[in-house]
């Protein structure tokens, strides 16, 4: 009789020691939305801070669990295409969709020559889960203090379960037809960054601007927040890759790295863009840029991470938070209340894209482990600079015309904007009474004793 000692492989040192390698970097992910959700509250008014955290929380996991019904097998599509797996897109759902055989069945229980590394693949699927979540976090952030939950959660839904999927099979991979041609990415610079850009620029756009834009924000919020992101970030980054015990590390589309030099360079787009941030904030007397230059700096290394070397990662991430400022002054030029994710990641991110395609021009790209001929074939491509223009125009232009149309469809149906009244009252008031009157009872008994006294 087979036990389960047949295929001990699956559980092997080796297996279980890269199996916490991603959960550590998965946790990363988890604990950069937490940043997020922290730092937002920070910006908006006392009168929608319940309602931010709140929405931005049920936002980020509607999207993770919409990613689990079949995103998993869309991504593994590409992985099946290479390995010559007949009917590849049915065959990767039926085994990495929500009910799907190898989603369902111990590691130790599956054949390693049928479904190799079973518990890696298991726990990468919540990778992609938590960065699913991120994507929604940051779009509830471009309709921040104006946007309907119910729109905000039917956006979540969509992109988490279709839109992401189909993003990560066509740049965050090493087969599709962009990557197997020399398109690079390491961190979701196209899929989370890029795309959520455009999309927060024309939500807010097709929203609108907030019934009173100036306020003052609460800086000890928005600094644990972001230090929260920032102490995140070597984490997440670290998991966007092949870890191969005695062969090495190796970016998402297949070019070799090193987790040292990639471990420095993280550090140095920090460094570099906390500096630049530095000046900035001082020049004009606004702190936020201290922590958007950090994070800026980031976002600019999301696709030079694991092919750039510190003093290129250094150079690049400097410039990133002159990017946030210029496009921030053209985006209240055009009237578009944004003032976060679409600077932050839409000017910064193409950005990054493209330095990517200099930085990084002739090196090794695509195809799939193991396979040596055909159009999948190891390495077989080379980054350049036309394929990173070519995938922002595609992320670009393809993200405007389905958040546009999504809105469209959306405001002609359910709405897509709180009511004035309900904006002036605060979404606190409008949503979440009960935490509102307790907490005005509780400031109401504290007072007492200051009554009595008087």
């Amino acid at each position: 009789m087979e036990t389960a000692k047949d295929f001990a492989a699956q559980v092997s040192s080796d297996s279980l020691l890269t199996s916490f390698f991603y959960i550590f970097s998965t946790l990363g992910v988890f604990a950069a939305i937490a940043g997020v959700i922290i730092f937002d509250a920070g910006l908006v008014k006392q009168k929608n801070v319940i309602d931010t955290i709140m929405q931005k929380i049920v936002a980020a996991f509607i999207g993770g669990m919409s990613f689990m019904l079949i995103g998993y097998g869309i991504w593994n599509w590409e992985i099946y295409q290479a390995l010559g797996i007949p009917h590849p897109l049915i065959s990767a759902i039926q085994d990495w969709g929500f009910f799907g055989h190898d989603m369902n069945t111990y590691a130790v229980h599956q054949d390693p020559a049928v479904s190799p590394d079973a518990n890696l693949n298991q726990i990468f699927s919540i990778f992609f889960f938590t960065f699913a979540a991120l994507t929604a976090a940051f779009l509830h952030s471009a309709g921040l203090e104006r946007l309907k939950p119910s729109a905000c959660y039917i956006l979540a839904a969509l992109v988490g379960g279709l839109v992401a999927p189909v993003l990560y099979y066509l740049t965050y991979s090493s087969t599709s037809f962009l990557t197997n041609n020399g398109m690079h990415d390491y961190v979701g610079i196209y899929s989370v960054y890029i795309f959520c850009g455009i999309c927060s620029v024309v939500m807010s756009w097709m929203l609108g601007p907030r019934v009173d834009k100036d306020h003052a924000s609460n800086y000890a919020l928005v600094s644990i927040g972001g230090l929260l992101l920032i102490l995140a970030i070597p984490a997440l980054v670290i998991g966007n890759g092949f870890a191969e015990p005695g062969q090495g590390y190796y970016g998402i589309t297949m070019n070799e790295s090193g987790i040292g030099i990639i471990f420095i360079n993280i550090f140095m787009a920090l460094g570099a863009g906390t500096i630049s941030g530095a000046l900035i904030a001082y020049r004009l007397g606004r702190p936020s840029y201290v922590l958007l230059g950090t994070i800026g700096g980031y976002v600019s290394g999301t696709a030079l991470f694991d092919i750039a070397m510190p003093w290129e990662m250094a150079l690049v991430a400097f410039f990133a938070p002159f990017i946030i400022l210029y496009t921030n002054v053209l985006l209240d030029k055009l009237g578009i209340d944004d003032p976060k994710i679409g600077p932050l990641t839409l000017g910064t991110g193409i950005y990054g894209a493209l330095a990517a395609g200099i930085v990084g021009k002739g090196i090794p790209v695509g195809g799939f482990f193991g396979v040596t001929t055909g159009q999948y074939t190891f390495q077989h491509s080379h980054i350049s600079l036309g394929m990173q223009a070519a995938g922002v125009v595609i992320i670009v232009g393809g993200g405007a015309a389905f958040m546009f149309i999504v809105l469209s469809i959306l405001k002609a149906t359910i709405g897509i904007r709180i009511t004035a009244q309900e904006e002036k009252a605060g979404l606190d008031a409008t949503y979440w009474s009960h935490a509102v009157d307790h907490h005005a009872q509780a400031a109401e008994l504290s007072m007492e004793p200051l009554h009595s006294s008087l």
